[in-house]
């Protein structure tokens, strides 16, 4: 159906499809003043078929995906916080400890930090070690390691303040360590300096 003038009786019909499934046109980004009454329902194809009457004439306005039709919903703090840790794991490298940090940094999640914690979420040291981190044990475990949403940026916070358990993984072959193992352990013990003293 192209969009224009229908007929009253189409309109009705398509009222009795909507029943239960579609919603009134004024709830909808579609609505302008100049309509009396209106309603959207959904299609077979995942669109939204749009109808209007103006006082005189019945229209059908068109087929509009989800987005043109509606306003997004307000996103609570839990759906945010899935969002992310879920953006954080398909991301995973370096930009995934960026979606990490920055749900860190949240006024919203503020809750869950701690002083010291942000401090260390501001400081680019800590930022730089926690990536090479990252990147080395994801290239050590080749995949088997653990998601990021399961280690969430206070895991990294917690290997800076305690980091036996770090220094132990990165060490594990010593004296055999590589260089890239030995620095990585080297800047920890800095950074562990910094923040628990």
């Amino acid at each position: 159906m192209k969009p224009g003038i229908i007929s009253e009786w189409d309109y009705e019909e398509y009222i009795d499809r909507a029943y239960g499934r579609g919603a009134d046109l004024k709830e909808t980004k579609l609505w302008k003043p100049t309509y009396e009454r209106g309603f959207v329902c959904p299609d077979d194809d995942g669109g939204w078929l749009a109808f209007a009457y103006d006082g005189k004439r019945y229209r059908f306005l068109g087929t509009y995906g989800f987005d043109d039709v509606f306003e997004p919903e307000e996103e609570d703090s839990y759906e945010k916080r899935d969002r992310m840790l879920a953006e954080a794991d398909r991301a995973s490298g370096p930009k995934g400890i960026d979606i990490l940090r920055e749900l860190y940094l949240d006024p919203d999640f503020r809750q869950d930090t701690t002083p010291i914690g942000l401090r260390i979420a501001e400081d680019p040291d800590c930022i730089r070690w926690i990536k090479d981190y990252w990147a080395y044990v994801q290239w050590n475990e080749h995949g088997n390691e653990a998601s990021l949403s399961e280690i969430e940026f206070d895991g990294f916070v917690q290997d800076i303040l305690d980091p036996a358990y770090a220094t132990e993984y990165l060490l594990c072959n010593f004296p055999f360590s590589t260089k890239r193992e030995m620095d990585l352990a080297d800047r920890l013990k800095v950074l562990n300096r910094r923040y628990s003293g």
